[in-house]
């Protein structure tokens, strides 16, 4: 009797042993998806000057200047920066993990695994960058407003150009690479920013699309010669200006950290101080561009509170 008595009570303190540990287990992962679910675990690619890690000038990239003033307003998450290229963001992004990226155009394709915010970023759009000794090889292409046509000159075989992976295009960009696709004339190229602009220089391409605040940056960067000078030329159709977005994975928490984006965005006021480091960016002709069109068209003047 004593004996059976005894081994009831050493099987219930095996079950109440297994139970305290089940129960201590739940509240460890608990604890682990609360704090995954505050944690915010932004990408970073290195693609100056949007987002500039290295040199005098790091840190004062636009969406640099974005990150900090929403990471200090927002005490209520744990944000933690990362060096990501876009191809990684993307596969993190895909894989459902909880990360976000301060700065990207919208396009149909991501917007299938991102939840992106409302505008974050007011930049001035693509443009087709051409050394100045060759752009008299643009000029068929060009209209009356000195605006090229895209599709045109793309499917001009003796013209090249470079098509980079994982940068995001504008529709009609985008319809003119599709539309020339398999060309020997356009060449396939890495996510790395620098690379067109040193093949531009050197003439291994004609012209590449890039947008204003890069060619004055690379310009300057790449101690071009002083023969060599980019010009940019507008593309017909486009429009006058590009949104950008903070994006993050699609699903409950990608919409709860855009939403908190919204909020502090809306709260920036009609002149961000991010949209001071984009108009220090840009050259003297293009600043002066930038003032008129962001007068006309600024999104923060709606959302503003």
């Amino acid at each position: 009797m004593l004996k059976a008595t005894a081994g009831k009570m050493r099987a219930a303190s095996f079950w109440t042993f297994i139970g305290a540990g089940m129960a201590l287990c739940h509240l460890m992962m608990s604890a682990n998806a609360r704090a995954d679910d505050n944690t915010i675990r932004w990408q970073m690619p290195g693609n100056p000057p949007v987002t500039i890690t290295d040199g005098p000038d790091k840190g004062q990239g636009y969406a640099d200047v974005f990150l900090r003033y929403f990471i200090e307003r927002t005490p209520e998450y744990n944000s933690v920066i990362e060096r990501a290229s876009l191809a990684r963001v993307s596969g993190l992004m895909k894989q459902g993990q909880h990360v976000c990226q301060p700065s990207l155009l919208k396009t149909s394709e991501r917007e299938a695994y991102m939840e992106f915010s409302n505008p974050v970023e007011f930049v001035l759009p693509y443009y087709v960058v051409v050394r100045s000794d060759r752009a008299a090889r643009l000029a068929a292409y060009r209209n009356a407003d000195g605006a090229v046509d895209i599709a045109r000159l793309m499917h001009e075989i003796s013209l090249t150009t470079v098509r980079q992976e994982m940068r995001g295009y504008t529709p009609v960009i985008l319809s003119a690479f599709t539309g020339a696709a398999g060309q020997k004339n356009i060449l396939q190229t890495s996510a790395d920013d620098v690379a067109p602009f040193s093949q531009l220089a050197s003439g291994w391409v004609d012209y590449i699309i890039a947008y204003p605040d890069e060619v004055y940056w690379f310009a300057r960067h790449l101690k071009l010669p002083t023969s060599v000078k980019f010009i940019y030329l507008p593309i017909a159709g486009h429009s006058e200006y590009t949104l950008g977005y903070a994006a993050c994975t699609k699903g409950p928490w990608g919409r709860k950290i855009v939403k908190r984006v919204n909020e502090i965005v809306a709260k920036a006021g009609r002149r961000p101080p991010w949209i001071e480091a984009e108009a220090r960016l840009l050259d003297p002709e293009a600043a002066k561009r930038y003032e008129e069109v962001y007068a006309r068209y600024s999104p923060f003047r709606r959302q503003a509170k």
